[in-house]
């Protein structure tokens, strides 16, 4: 007779790839987003660990793991690559530097022309010069201590946008 398989939890999972410290920093942001009420469904392939971040069932973002590392990437809320445009009423000086410094040229998708991304960017005021990933546009690896805490806000900034854009259907 098989054994049934048993489901592990995501702590479990991200104990198995993270060190104490990337696992207590991770566990702040999963406990941050069990506070707010947010959402997460397993995505991608069996064997992949990553989580899609869901506010009424939109996506604000997904955080995943591999090796020793853990991510946090954001998707559009906007019309794809317009976004960052669109989310400037939202966002402090603070967060938009952070932003600026996270933005995600580097991804394999970019770099071989699987995605939207696009060349030469102007994005907060500061031109990019090659590819802007346009399906994770912000990446950040490893958060922990005000990087966690600015991952948090664009997290609140996503759920406060799509509550907006939902209301606004309603009205």
């Amino acid at each position: 007779m098989r054994e049934k398989k048993t489901k592990q939890s995501i702590e479990e999972i991200a104990a198995s790839f993270l060190d104490e410290y990337k696992l207590k920093a991770f566990l702040d942001f999963y406990d941050f987003l069990k506070n707010n009420k947010l959402g997460k469904a397993k995505t991608g392939r069996t064997g992949i660990s990553k989580w899609t971040i869901l506010y009424r069932n939109k996506k604000i973002g997904h955080f995943n793991f591999y090796e020793n590392l853990w991510s946090i990437d954001y998707f559009d809320l906007f019309d794809r690559n317009k976004w960052l445009e669109e989310c400037d009423k939202y966002l402090t000086t603070e967060l938009k530097d952070f932003i600026i410094t996270n933005i995600n040229t580097t991804s394999d998708c970019c770099a071989n022309k699987r995605c939207w991304s696009v060349e030469n960017k102007i994005i907060l005021g500061k031109l990019f010069n090659g590819r802007v990933c346009a399906c994770r546009p912000i990446e950040i690896i490893n958060p922990d201590g005000e990087t966690l805490e600015f991952a948090k806000e664009l997290v609140l900034m996503g759920k406060k946008i799509i509550a907006e854009v939902a209301e606004s259907y309603t009205k």
